[in-house]
């Protein structure tokens, strides 16, 4: 078996047509064609819950940037999948919404459509999506199903912020 080294005159891809190193910010399929489909990112966020603090918080970061001409990416993964669905399915501490709307701050709905004006991107994971037992059907409108290497690949050299 060939030794795996990093240097120039080897390297993992010896022998191949891939480059030894990606561009920065390129992953998958961009880093071996040089390019993306799609425009820089400056901030990732990928959903894993389904607590309604998390999700909102995760919403307002995204919102705010949004608002300062950042471009953003959500990302849902298996129970992160319920800030997506269009009804709200799955998630957990629903009546957390009452009390923000109550103190006049924007809930989940008003956040999510926001997002979707400013041109955010949201995304959730394809296996996340099965793994709920939920169909594309049920998500919300402008919600995209696709994989990690979508994600990676849109998300770039982002900042990624776990929620």
């Amino acid at each position: 078996m060939a030794e795996r080294t990093g240097h120039e005159s080897g390297g993992i891809f010896a022998g191949s047509s891939a480059p030894s190193a990606a561009p920065p910010g390129r992953t998958g399929f961009a880093a071996a064609v040089g390019a993306s489909a799609f425009p820089p990112c400056d901030l990732a966020l990928v959903i894993v819950e389904a607590r309604y603090e998390r999700i909102h918080a995760a919403l307002m970061l995204a919102a705010t940037a949004c608002a300062l001409g950042q471009s953003v990416v959500l990302f849902g993964m298996g129970a992160g999948v319920a800030a997506f669905t269009a009804g709200w399915d799955g998630l957990e501490d629903a009546e957390h919404e009452d009390w923000r709307t109550a103190a006049g701050v924007a809930g989940l709905s008003d956040l999510r459509t926001a997002l979707l004006e400013m041109d955010a991107t949201l995304m959730v994971c394809d296996s996340g999506v099965k793994t709920v037992g939920l169909s594309a059907a049920e998500l919300a409108e402008g919600v995209a199903v696709v994989g990690l290497p979508t994600f990676l690949d849109r998300a770039g050299a982002a900042r990624v912020t776990v929620f």
